[in-house]
């Protein structure tokens, strides 16, 4: 998940992530007891899992691995616009998944600062007992009223890869919740992938027909991303700024295999088809061991709280 929202996703993107709700799962005198849905709290939500990738080993694995590609081409976690010098600094990660980018973050950070983690599944973070005692995860759905403790209560919030939540092409709802979540002039980083720009590449002489097939199935139409610079601004934010990051051909593969597993994870969850899912697979990754590679470039976006008298705080 990063991951929450409880829509069907099949009619959308699912580029790197996307988060659900999970069904719990029946205890059985053979096997250990597993934590139920939705984490630790124990709360279970009565609803059908509508998330299209999957919460296991391998899905975590790819968790942590495309976070680490995200940090070597990004160069940060948070943007140098935004000041994290602070020693009591309030920072949210929603979607927070298996929490990878929380722990990364608070490497180097005094233990006055208070990091929050916010998913509707708490299914792939590890033991609470084992995190850092200033990370604190919450099940939180980003649809959902923002909990009293918590507005107004951040100076930074982070959400990335979201774009399967994004109901009817608007980020407005998601955009009011996440502005409760901050203090005025506190700053909102949203960090999403192209899913109309991206493109596939090959070197001379290879064909890339099924890549570009299995890839197909994971674009979207999500236009909102192109004007949401503007959409901020009109909603509570300022001096909203986007910024495009694009892997070169180096690094091409590493990328190109977490679409893969992305993909995988989507056909093996969603489309139920396995013998043609599993020729595409295989007929893919022959293009792409011989030269041919999905390229999608990173968006961020850096925008600003403005303060209740309706300026920005400076």
């Amino acid at each position: 998940m990063g991951e929450s929202g409880n829509i069907s996703s099949l009619s959308t993107s699912i580029c790197e992530d996307g988060y659900s709700l999970d069904s719990g799962i029946q205890e059985s005198d053979s096997v250990p007891e597993v934590r139920t849905a939705n984490g630790w709290n124990g709360t279970t939500v009565e609803a059908k899992d509508p998330y299209a990738l999957m919460r296991d080993c391998n899905a975590n694995s790819r968790l942590t691995a495309q976070h680490y590609l995200w940090r070597e081409l990004l160069g940060f976690l948070i943007h140098s616009d935004i000041d994290t010098r602070a020693a009591d600094l309030r920072v949210a990660d929603v979607a927070t998944g298996n929490g990878i980018w929380l722990q990364d973050f608070a490497r180097g950070k005094p233990p006055s600062t208070e990091l929050h983690g916010f998913d509707i599944s708490l299914d792939q973070v590890g033991p609470k007992a084992w995190l850092p005692a200033n990370i604190h995860m919450h099940v939180w759905n980003i649809f959902d009223d923002v909990p009293d403790e918590f507005i107004g209560f951040f100076d930074i919030v982070h959400v990335r890869l979201i774009t399967v939540v994004v109901k009817n092409n608007d980020p407005r709802p998601i955009l009011a919740n996440l502005r409760k979540l901050l203090r005025p002039g506190g700053y909102l980083q949203w960090d999403e992938v192209d899913t109309i720009g991206c493109a596939i590449k090959t070197v001379p002489g290879v064909s890339a027909h099924n890549l570009d097939e299995l890839f197909s199935q994971l674009r979207g139409h999500d236009t909102w991303k192109y004007e949401l610079t503007q959409i901020m601004d009109e909603n509570g934010y300022t001096g909203s700024t986007l910024y495009t990051y694009e892997y070169g051909l180096g690094m091409a593969r590493f990328w190109s295999d977490v679409y893969m597993s992305t993909w995988k994870e989507f056909a093996d969850n969603a489309l139920k088809t396995p013998e043609a899912s599993r020729k595409l697979e295989r007929n893919a990754m022959v293009e792409t061991m011989n030269g041919a590679s999905i390229m999608v470039p990173k968006l961020v976006w850096v925008t600003k709280k403005i303060d209740t008298a309706g300026e920005s705080v400076l």
